[in-house]
């Protein structure tokens, strides 16, 4: 590096916003995540839900990131869950960093984009699997360009590897992996018509390599303990029942009423339209697939800001090529010049406190507003587990399972669908909660003989004047009925 000491300074800077960023707050896939792992450990895989007082299959879609984090919090309980969500992180913020540093040679511009980058998807930094599929996409993107630079042939292997970790570890996003090959294949397809283009420029693609890496992407995602799930289970959850109800991650989303997405339409229509410069083909086609599937979905924003980077990055470069040396001067001004720095500084401090305070300050690892913790004991202590139906709600169900309850259902929408179940659960829960149905009907329908239920719920006020139910515990966010005989 010709400055090392800026570079030390950034690094610094980007560590420290990672580590204030991710919330201490345990999310509730991460709970069923434990419980599953734990299961595997000792049984192995079995594709039966045993978690579920209902007899249902289930895929174990993220088998390996379960077997990981269960042995984790088996050896350092939640705060080595947290710390694996921080190092996580950390490793996501200097990778997204080094590389378009590597690219650009840009200090400044890789710690402005990097930064925003990590502030921007900061709720979805947690201890769960997508963690670790935004570290390797991001890394599958950046060795495809390079493969289609140097046609060495040691990126095929690399990629066919990021691709066999992502079919264990994060199984729902898999198909992800050969969708980032389309961008460089309609490059090659254009660059066959658009001998001399005015306002595009494509790379020189091998297209028999990149072909064969497709090829063996494709393939590879067969080397998995549950055959052909990585090529059917991502369509069919965003086709299926957990789409159709009120699942915040699967909703469509609103680009002008989305900060993340409303800022990146300014910038990106700014490089694209109004700068006029030359921009990559593949550029082109990977930013707008990627914001049409963020749009799509909540949970698709993040790949959409990770993944488009690298494009971020190339097209500020390249728009501003001819403006290279004024650029240099003002950047070499900024670095050297101690009052800028000093501000870089607070402002940094100042995002970090925020989030920290938001994030850490005063949190616990479990949200006893959220996850019934003391119901739970109350449970566990009092109650016949072998026997119990007991109605819960979608947010709580990971945390009974946690603790050794069995469940009407949890956050993994997709088991409690017809695609993969043939049962309407989701469905059911979802008209019973926001009042659509009959609530007595679902509670017989299932055979309850409990119901959790948040003390401030609407389903409570009707319930909590049934007779057919009788308050046995009650805490502040809680409160759990027994069916009388």
């Amino acid at each position: 590096m010709k400055n090392k000491k800026i570079y030390i300074f950034f690094t610094i800077l980007i560590s420290i916003l990672c580590v204030v960023t991710v919330g201490k707050t345990i999310q509730n896939d991460t709970y069923s995540a434990i419980r599953i792992g734990d299961y595997i450990l000792h049984n192995g895989i079995d594709f039966v839900e045993h978690f579920n007082f209902n007899e249902l299959f289930y895929h174990n879609a993220r088998w390996l990131f379960n077997v990981i984090i269960a042995l984790i919090y088996n050896k350092f309980n939640f705060f080595g869950v947290y710390l694996f969500a921080i190092l996580g992180s950390i490793t996501l913020g200097l990778t997204i960093f080094n590389c378009l540093l590597k690219k650009n040679k840009n200090y400044f511009l890789s710690f402005i984009i990097t930064v925003l980058s990590i502030y921007f998807i900061s709720g979805c930094l947690t201890a769960r699997a997508q963690i670790i599929s935004y570290l390797l996409l991001f890394l599958e993107l950046l060795f495809i360009e390079k493969l289609i630079k140097s046609d060495k042939k040691k990126y095929i292997f690399v990629i066919s590897l990021i691709s066999i970790l992502i079919a264990n570890i994060h199984t729902t996003i898999w198909p992800m992996t050969l969708i980032l090959f389309m961008p460089y294949f309609a490059e090659y397809i254009i660059s066959k018509f658009l001998k001399k283009p005015k306002i595009l420029y494509f790379d020189d693609v091998n297209i028999k390599t990149l072909i064969i890496t497709f090829l063996i992407v494709l393939v590879s995602g067969l080397l998995t303990p549950l055959g052909f799930l990585p090529y059917t289970y991502m369509f069919k959850t965003l086709s299926g029942g957990s789409s159709q109800i009120d699942i915040t991650e699967l909703k469509i989303v609103n680009p002008f009423t989305n900060v993340s997405l409303f800022f990146s339409i300014i910038i990106y229509v700014y490089l694209f339209v109004y700068l006029k410069r030359k921009i990559k083909i593949s550029d082109i086609f990977l930013v707008s697939g990627l914001f049409i599937m963020a749009v799509m979905a909540y949970r698709n924003i993040p790949f959409f800001i990770i993944l488009c980077t690298i494009s971020l990055s190339r097209l500020i470069m390249d728009n501003t090529e001819k403006y290279k040396e004024k650029i240099d001067k003002i950047f070499n001004y900024i670095y050297e010049d101690k009052i800028i720095i000093s501000l870089i500084t607070i402002v940094m401090i100042v995002l970090c406190t925020v989030l920290f305070y938001r994030n850490i300050y005063k949190k616990s690892y479990v949200a006893d507003y959220i996850y019934p913790t003391k119901a739970a004991d109350y449970i566990v202590n009092n109650l016949d587990l072998d026997n119990l139906r007991l109605y819960n709600s979608f947010n709580n169900g990971s945390y009974l399972e946690f603790r050794g309850i069995k469940v009407f259902l949890d956050s993994r929408s997709e088991v409690y669908c017809k695609e993969f179940n043939n049962t309407n659960i989701l469905l059911d829960w979802y008209m019973t909660e926001n009042l659509k149905t009959d609530y007595k009907y679902t509670f017989n329908e299932y055979n309850f003989n409990y119901i959790l239920l948040y003390i401030h719920e609407p389903l409570n006020y009707y319930v909590s004047k049934d007779n057919d139910y009788k308050i046995i515990y009650v805490d502040n966010y809680f409160v759990l009925y027994e069916k009388v005989e």
